[in-house]
């Protein structure tokens, strides 16, 4: 299963629209997405409906009462029908989907467009297939039966209205209607879990179990609070597994968990299950544990934590008490490390990344959802982070939804898969996501070699002739308004020839752009027959040239005021070497900016020096 688009109204940062369609789209591509934007501009907030939509409008939680499936054969077929039973849950409590603060009595609404695929038609195809083996347990274990799997459609579109008043919600199709294929995805659950009773109950039988289809990977990762070993003395690992999945079901983006990610539990009790489950047959405790070791799934794991020379396995500590542990073999120096926090963060990260791809099933064509995954990671590891998501998505084809706050995830490979988010000057989300140029395509590999994509997480990208004119600048940033550093990033665009392209590029992502020029910028936007002249400092005589200059264009003023709306800003005088006093060399402007830069700008007295703090104040506001 796919999204196609999102569009949400009157949450957080999301305007009120009196009619959904006319709500700005997040449009998502089948394979890799991701997102960026200044802070506050909506990004958690879009996982976060993501989020919701899965764990109550589809994939629904069921629950399976182990105490009543464990007494079944001396119950009642009336209890025996409450062993598997729907968790209606219609409450959004615990999300964070709070309406705008503007229209606070306004409807909130979502719309969600979605398709199925290859691996939504296989599953589909099963449950057809298996609809006589699945019934009987179904009548005898739930309220419903399984018969009459009718038809499905490709698309559904949905309309999501969130009842404040009531904190529950309600669920219109705006396309589709609720037939066979939109149960497979609402109830979703409902099935796995009437297919792991079968396969209990008929171990010679197995019916293979639906894939996977989503995963959250939330950007509160408590590595600290790993636990290094689980028990089964108190409770069948179903039983515990269950519980895990509860708690998921009850999580929001936001919650800041004190225990472990519940990935590494879930691993832990999948191979103990395997492993308690050889005790009748004839085996040695080391066949047994190599035997569980052997699960498709951990064999999956392993080939893919040879990127980080690790291997793993899980290991019965204490019989007596059933407790198993993670045990982590560095590959490299064959050796083994029983606590993971021994373990770089790095390491720690991708380790959790593929966890979540094989540990809770086989997740293939399904969504997953990772905020921020550049926490605790070294700037070398978010890059092999992202080839670690590349090579598992050419063998489980799921669609990927990153929020990130990292450059070194934005460059000339990934950009056409991001969606930038910005605030308007009303202060409502904005989404750009622009079909680049090949001369765009080009700009992108500039900012890759220069490191400069830090740009795009930026509010203001204030444009600069050379790189003298960019540290001068960034300087007086850092100097006079320290607290915007980071809302404003300084790049040099190469010469005032490149200033159309890269504006257009920054502007077609949502972005501000100023520019600041030298006065012979004024030669290419207005006075195209003066080409040639120099005005330069480095040039003699050019103060003289510079007084013809503006002889002979005695409108040159005024022109250049006329720019200051279009945040362009000409210096009056010359250029920057002429304003400081010194001749064209990053060093000596280096130099200046840390022993004069204060007194400059307090100099009133100076002409130069007033225009200079004029316009950088213009770009501030």
């Amino acid at each position: 299963m796919k999204i196609k688009s999102l569009r949400i109204s009157n949450i957080l940062s999301f305007k009120y629209c009196d009619d959904i369609g006319s709500a700005e789209p997040i449009v998502f591509e089948d394979g890799l997405n991701i997102i960026i934007g200044e802070n506050g501009a909506g990004k958690s907030t879009a996982l976060e409906v993501i989020n919701f939509i899965f764990k109550r409008v589809l994939c629904k939680q069921f629950n399976v009462n182990q105490e009543l499936y464990s007494q079944r054969n001396s119950i009642q077929a009336e209890e025996r029908k409450k062993i598997l039973t729907p968790v209606n849950n219609l409450s959004y409590s615990g999300f964070r989907l709070d309406p705008n603060w503007d229209t606070e009595d306004n409807p909130q609404k979502i719309r969600l467009e979605i398709k199925l695929d290859n691996i939504d038609f296989q599953n589909l195809q099963q449950l057809r297939e298996s609809t006589g083996k699945l019934n009987s347990f179904s009548l005898a274990y739930t309220t419903r039966a399984i018969t009459g799997l009718s038809a499905n459609q490709d698309n559904y579109t949905l309309d999501i209205t969130l009842d404040k008043t009531n904190n529950n919600f309600s669920v219109d199709f705006k396309e589709g209607s609720y037939d066979f294929g939109f149960e497979y995805l609402s109830d979703y659950n409902f099935y796995k879990e009437v297919i792991s009773i079968y396969n209990l109950e008929h171990p010679a039988d197995l019916i293979p179990q639906l894939y996977e289809s989503f995963t959250l990977i939330s950007s509160y990762r408590n590595y600290h609070a790993f636990n290094k070993s689980i028990s089964l003395k108190d409770q069948h690992p179903s039983q515990q597994m269950q519980q895990i999945r509860s708690q998921d079901f009850a999580a929001s983006l936001n919650a800041n968990d004190k225990s472990e990610p519940t990935i590494f539990g879930l691993v832990r009790l999948r191979v103990a299950e395997k492993h308690f489950g050889f005790y009748p047959e004839k085996m040695s405790e080391k066949e047994r544990e190599e035997e569980a070791n052997k699960l498709p799934f951990i064999i999956s794991i392993n080939k893919k934590l040879k990127v980080v020379n690790l291997e793993c396995k899980i290991k019965l500590i204490e019989a007596r008490t059933w407790q198993y542990t993670f045990e982590f073999i560095d590959t490299k120096r064959s050796r083994t490390l029983n606590d993971i926090n021994s373990l770089s963060a790095g390491q720690k990260a991708i380790i959790h990344l593929i966890f979540e791809a094989y540990g809770r099933g086989d997740l293939k064509g399904g969504l997953v959802i990772i905020d921020e995954p550049e926490i605790h990671l070294h700037y070398q590891f978010q890059n092999q982070y992202l080839q670690v998501i590349r090579d598992l998505n050419k063998e489980q084809n799921c669609q990927y939804v990153l929020v990130t706050h990292s450059e070194a995830l934005i460059n000339s490979s990934t950009i056409n898969q991001v969606k930038r988010f910005s605030l308007n000057v009303d202060g409502y989300t904005e989404i750009k996501a622009p079909i680049l140029s090949t001369n765009e395509r080009m700009l992108i590999k500039i900012l890759d070699n220069t490191r400069s994509t830090y740009a795009f997480f930026a509010k203001k990208v204030l444009l600069v002739e050379g790189d003298t004119d960019r540290y001068f600048f960034k300087s007086i940033i850092q100097e006079k308004y320290s607290e915007l550093e980071q809302e404003i990033a300084v790049l040099y665009m190469g010469g005032k020839g490149g200033y159309n392209e890269w504006s257009n590029l920054f502007k077609s992502f949502g972005l501000i752009v100023y520019c600041i020029g030298d006065l012979d910028f004024t030669i290419d936007r207005y006075y195209p027959a003066e080409k040639g002249i120099s005005l330069k400092t480095a040039q003699s005589g050019y103060l003289q040239k510079i007084l013809d200059f503006k002889s002979r264009n005695s409108d040159w003023e005024a022109k250049i005021n006329a720019d200051y709306p279009n945040k362009i800003y000409i210096l009056k005088n010359g250029d920057l070497e002429h304003y400081l006093g010194i001749s064209k060399d990053l060093t000596k402007t280096i130099d200046f900016c840390n022993t004069r830069l204060t007194n400059y700008l307090a100099d009133d007295t100076s002409v130069e020096s007033k225009e200079v703090r004029e316009i950088i104040k213009q770009i501030t506001i």
